[in-house]
């Protein structure tokens, strides 16, 4: 029985070890997407966004109820504030990794 639970638990940490190592990949073609694409208007950075009507990732990651499915919608629907712009289902999923892996840091 003890071999049997710590072969689930090193399943288990595996899988987690290997998420996180895809959320992080994933987190950093995000950044990389937006720096190219979004940081003209968007602070991706500390500092203020370069539009001063466009919110800073950190301050959309942030806010309250922000989840994947928020953030996707949100980027699938036009917007006056924003130009229409159309992203790859991919890009749009790291963009979305690197924006709620803002949330709670400094």
């Amino acid at each position: 029985m003890k071999r049997l639970l710590l072969g689930a638990s090193i399943v288990l940490l595996t899988a987690a070890t290997a998420a996180a190592a895809d959320d992080l990949s994933k987190s950093q073609a995000g950044h990389a997407y937006a720096d190219t694409y979004c940081s003209k208007c968007h602070s991706l950075g500390a500092g203020p966004s370069p539009l001063p009507q466009a919110p800073r990732f950190k301050e959309v990651a942030e806010q309250p109820g922000i989840t994947a499915t928020s953030l996707q919608v949100f980027l699938q629907s036009s917007h006056p504030t924003m130009p229409n712009i159309l992203i790859e289902p991919e890009d749009m999923s790291n963009v979305i990794a690197y924006i709620l892996s803002l949330k709670g840091r400094e």
